[in-house]
């Protein structure tokens, strides 16, 4: 296996380079929204003024297949003994950090792919970080000859059986389902419900939603770190390109209740659920999230992804 490293971000961002990486996104299986490169251009977009991180995008090429992976060192501050950290692009804001495989995938050995990385890293970049840390690598993308720790489960919807959001309703638990309908039934007695999805013809509402949702989220989670402008620039690149999926539940027509998530590739990954705390008695979050499974299927997706976390 050949590698190739890009460490120059003018080279990263040049038309050429990422119309060569779409391709790959669109060529490959396995890919995720996470390394489209309007996503990973807003996580560096944010990051690059306040952290000191450089692009070793690794490119490794067999007769058989293309591997784009793409990583920084980040050099911490004095309080981490100026520790370099190598990692995934996005790191810890992105649930997935699977590297992008082009090619046949039932062909690809990925204990053959980590072996030949890990020798490589070490003999071109062993001098340069200190430690290496890879902690969104989903299980079926492990391989065995690397020791890897489970962290979080990756729960996710198949959507392909059913053809209605009713079948699926239909699917779950009658506990489960009457529990829906009745905490719609509550918050209609409250006033005109409605959900709704806004798309790139509401770009200015979106932007208008946004520093209300992360102020409750803000409320909700104090202790989550949010970069400055990170979700400024999230929304913005991923609703240009056409992956944002921005969804809220309204009462008489005051937003109750707000959805940032994101689809790619008939995938939709549920990213960052929030509600007004008063309402949290009616399960807003829980609604919002079975009505944008109701959208996605109506879409002719195929797979809801809950992303990390148990809860």
């Amino acid at each position: 296996m050949h590698f190739n490293w890009i460490t120059e971000w003018d080279t990263i961002w040049s038309d050429e380079f990422t119309d060569q990486w779409e391709r790959w996104m669109e060529q490959s299986d396995n890919a995720h929204v996470f390394f489209h490169p309007a996503m990973l251009k807003a996580w560096v977009d944010t990051y690059l003024p306040i952290r000191d991180i450089r692009p070793i995008f690794c490119i490794a090429k067999s007769e058989q297949h293309t591997i784009f992976f793409p990583l920084v060192i980040w050099t911490r501050n004095w309080k981490n003994a100026f520790l370099k950290f190598l990692m995934p692009a996005g790191y810890s804001d992105f649930d997935y950090q699977v590297p992008v495989v082009v090619g046949d995938p039932s062909a690809f050995d990925w204990n053959k792919f980590w072996d030949s990385f890990g020798q490589e890293i070490v003999t071109r970049w062993g001098n340069d970080f200190d430690v290496l840390d890879v902690n969104g690598v989903k299980k079926q993308y492990m391989g065995d000859s690397v020791l890897w720790e489970e962290v979080d489960v990756c729960p996710y919807i198949d959507l392909k059986p059913y053809e209605s959001y009713e079948l699926f309703l239909g699917s779950l638990k009658s506990k489960q389902r009457g529990d829906i309908g009745r905490q719609i039934r509550r918050l209609e007695g409250k006033g005109n419900f409605t959900f709704e999805v806004l798309t790139a013809d509401r770009k200015d509402e979106i932007f208008d939603n946004l520093p209300v949702l992360l102020a409750h989220h803000s409320q909700r989670w104090p202790n989550a770190y949010k970069a400055p402008n990170y979700h400024y620039n999230l929304v913005a690149n991923s609703l240009d390109a056409g992956l944002l999926h921005f969804s809220r539940i309204c009462i008489d027509g005051q937003p109750i209740c707000w959805n940032i998530s994101f689809v790619y590739k008939k995938k939709y990954y549920f990213y960052m659920p929030t509600y007004i705390e008063e309402y949290a008695n009616y399960s807003p979050g829980k609604l919002n999230m079975f009505l944008c499974i109701g959208d996605m299927i109506s879409k002719g997706f195929e797979t809801f992804d809950l992303l990390r976390g148990a809860e």
